[in-house]
């Protein structure tokens, strides 16, 4: 566990053991986001930061709305991109940490 900015950072995946199916990582509603060819730009002025998504960092984005879990987020992307759920489930637990990181996602 590591502090960043006065913010408590625990691993996706340490999460996911806890809370099981509960953990469903949202945005920010604060956040301004564009789609330009596939790729997101997220504009955060609360934090002063723009960052932007290539494609499969952007579907996984665009579904971090709270109402989905990682597991579910992972099937969605195994079916949209033909990947297998072990290399899903790894970017998908990855990409939710680095959001997590930046503060992108809201605080549950």
């Amino acid at each position: 566990m590591r502090r960043l900015k006065g913010h408590e950072i625990v691993r996706i995946s340490d999460r996911l053991d806890a809370c099981g199916e509960t953990f469903r990582p949202k945005r920010r509603p604060d956040i301004f986001t564009h789609v330009v060819e596939g790729e997101t730009i997220v504009l955060d002025r609360r934090e002063e930061f723009v960052h932007k998504f290539n494609k499969t960092a952007s579907y996984i984005w665009e579904r971090c709305n709270g109402r989905r879990t990682p597991d579910q987020i992972t099937f969605e992307i195994c079916h949209a991109f033909e990947v297998d759920f072990p290399t899903a489930r790894r970017d998908v637990l990855t990409t939710v940490e680095k959001l997590q990181r930046s503060n992108l996602l809201e605080d549950s």
